[in-house]
C-alpha cells in the first residue's frame, strides 16, 4: 500500500530519495575495498542461471566500446539539464540509483580488467550460424562481429563518469520454485542488467558525438567501487560498500565519458535517521514498507496480486466505445466533473 503519490517526482530523481541524504565535499576513501571482477563460469552447477547469463554477459562486454560519431548533435548546453536527462534514461532503464561524478585519476585501474569469455564468444561468431528468423538478426550479428574485430581503446581524455546502481531483492528461499538453479544468482544479475543500460548509454553518447565507454563488473578500465563512492550512490564500511537503502546488495557498471555534465556530491559517512518520511513513502516510489515488492511473495507469482483477480473459463472481451459518445449534452462544468 502506498500512501503517498509521486506523480509530481521528477524523473531524473528516480524512486528513491536521495536528494535527503546528507552530502560531503570529497569522497572517504579509507577503507575501500578493491576492485574484484565478478566470475560468471560456474560449470560445477550446469542448471545454474549463471551459465545461461555469461554469454549475455560476455556479449555486453564486446560492445562496451565503439566508433564516435564524427558530426556532434544538437544537445542542451546546459550541464544540469545534460545529467538529469542522462540520470532520466537510467530510471527508464529500471535502475535504482544513478550519480555521477568527476572521473578521478585514482579510479583508473593500473591494468584494465577483461571477461575471459569473450575470447569464446568470438571464436564461436566465426563458425556459428543463425538459427532465427527474427527481423534484423543479420545486421545485429554483423555489428557484433565489428566490435568483435575492433582494437580496444583507453578513457584517455575521459572527464566524467556515470554510475548506475541496481539493486537486489531477497534470496530464494530453500524449497520454493526455481530456487534450485537461480541460487547465488544475486549478484551476476545486478551486474548483468546494469551493464545492458551502461552499454546501451555508451552508445548513445558516441552516437551523439562525444567518447563514452561502458565498464562493468567483468570488464572495466577503472574501479568500480571508487566511483560508485565518488558519485554519492555509497560509502565504504566494514570492508564493503555500504547505501543507505540498499545496504550492501546491489550491483554496479559505469559509463566514463568526456561529455561535460553535472556532478552530485559524495554522501557523508555519518547519515541522519531516514525518518518517517522515508518509511511511508513520502512522494517517492520506494519507502522502507515497499522496497522489496518479493519481501512477501514468491518469485513465480511475480510482484503483482494476480492470483486475487477473478477467473472465467471463457475469455473475455471489452468493447472500449469512444469516450466523447458517453459525454452528457450538458456543458457546464458541473456536467463535465460528474463525466
Amino acid at each position: 500500500m502506498r500512501f503517498f503519490s509521486d506523480a509530481s517526482r521528477p524523473v531524473h530523481l528516480g524512486p528513491y530519495p536521495l536528494e535527503r541524504l546528507a552530502r560531503a565535499d570529497h569522497a572517504e576513501a579509507s577503507g575501500l575495498p578493491a576492485f574484484e571482477p565478478l566470475e560468471f563460469r560456474r560449470p560445477e552447477a550446469p542448471e545454474s542461471l549463471v551459465g545461461a547469463m555469461a554469454e549475455y554477459q560476455a556479449m555486453m562486454d564486446a560492445i562496451r566500446d565503439g566508433l564516435v560519431n564524427k558530426a556532434r548533435a544538437e544537445c542542451p548546453s546546459d550541464p544540469i539539464e545534460r545529467a538529469n536527462h542522462l540520470k532520466a534514461f537510467g530510471y527508464f532503464s529500471d535502475s535504482s540509483m544513478v550519480g555521477i561524478c568527476r572521473m578521478v585519476p585514482e579510479a583508473r585501474l593500473s591494468e584494465p580488467v577483461r571477461n575471459p569469455d569473450i575470447d569464446r564468444l568470438a571464436d564461436d561468431l566465426k563458425t556459428r550460424q543463425t538459427k532465427t528468423l527474427a527481423s534484423g538478426i543479420d545486421i545485429i550479428m554483423a555489428d557484433l562481429k565489428e566490435s568483435m574485430e575492433a582494437p580496444p581503446s583507453g578513457i584517455e581524455g575521459h572527464t566524467h563518469a556515470i554510475v548506475f546502481l541496481t539493486e537486489m531483492h531477497r534470496d530464494p528461499e530453500p524449497g520454493e520454485r526455481g530456487s534450485e538453479w537461480l541460487a547465488d544468482a544475486q549478484g551476476h544479475r545486478a551486474a548483468l542488467r546494469s551493464a545492458e543500460t551502461a552499454v546501451v548509454l555508451a552508445n548513445y553518447i558516441r552516437l551523439l558525438g562525444w567518447d563514452a565507454k561502458a565498464h562493468t563488473a567483468t570488464s572495466s578500465d577503472v574501479d568500480l567501487n571508487r566511483l560508485t563512492v565518488e558519485a554519492g550512490l555509497a560509502v565504504a564500511r566494514d570492508g564493503g560498500l555500504h547505501n543507505p537503502f540498499v545496504g550492501t546488495r546491489f550491483g554496479i557498471a559505469v559509463v566514463t565519458t568526456d561529455f561535460e555534465m553535472a556532478t552530485d556530491r559524495p554522501l557523508a559517512v555519518r547519515q541522519p535517521l531516514l525518518g518517517p518520511r522515508w518509511w511511508v513513502g513520502f512522494r517517492t516510489q520506494k519507502s522502507a514498507m515497499n522496497r522489496d515488492v518479493y519481501k512477501h511473495r514468491y518469485y513465480a507469482d511475480g510482484p503483482h496480486p494476480f492470483e486475487t483477480l477473478r477467473r472465467v473459463d471463457e475469455p473475455t472481451t471489452f468493447i472500449d466505445e469512444p469516450r466523447v459518445a458517453r459525454v452528457p449534452k450538458r456543458t457546464d462544468m458541473f456536467a463535465r466533473a460528474q463525466f
